[in-house]
């Protein structure tokens, strides 16, 4: 009988450390597979911005975009524009949110940033 009772609790105790084990790997495996996707979104970004570079390779939008920031910038230093700057400006901020977001969309993918949206709160 002694021998029964030590079988079923040696079982129960195997059945246990077995059910550790098992979570154990697959804790492990799920850590694994979380750094596999972070290392995998980190090429593909890289990939993207890259082919995003060689497209604008020939292109005259990033100078466009700059040459038309050096304006603004320029423009913002000449008090009988600064009117005209404001008023432009608070113009923007009432047009349309697709708009806005467009010249946002333009601006990141002449420069390839992805993460422009994120400037826009």
């Amino acid at each position: 009988m002694i021998g029964q009772i030590l079988g079923a609790v040696t079982g129960v105790g195997k059945t246990f450390l077995e059910g550790r084990q098992k979570k154990a790997e697959l804790k492990h495996k799920l850590e694994e597979a979380k750094v596999n996707a972070k290392v995998k979104k980190l090429e593909q970004d890289g990939d993207w911005e890259e082919k995003a570079m060689d497209a604008s390779a020939d292109s005259w939008k990033d100078e466009a975009w700059t040459i038309c920031f050096i304006g603004i910038i320029v423009a913002s230093f000449v008090p009988s524009a600064q009117p005209y700057m404001q008023s432009g400006f608070d113009f923007l901020r009432t047009a349309p949110e697709w708009i806005q977001w467009g010249i946002l969309a333009s601006i990141g993918a002449s420069f390839g940033l992805k993460s422009i949206g994120k400037l826009k709160g």
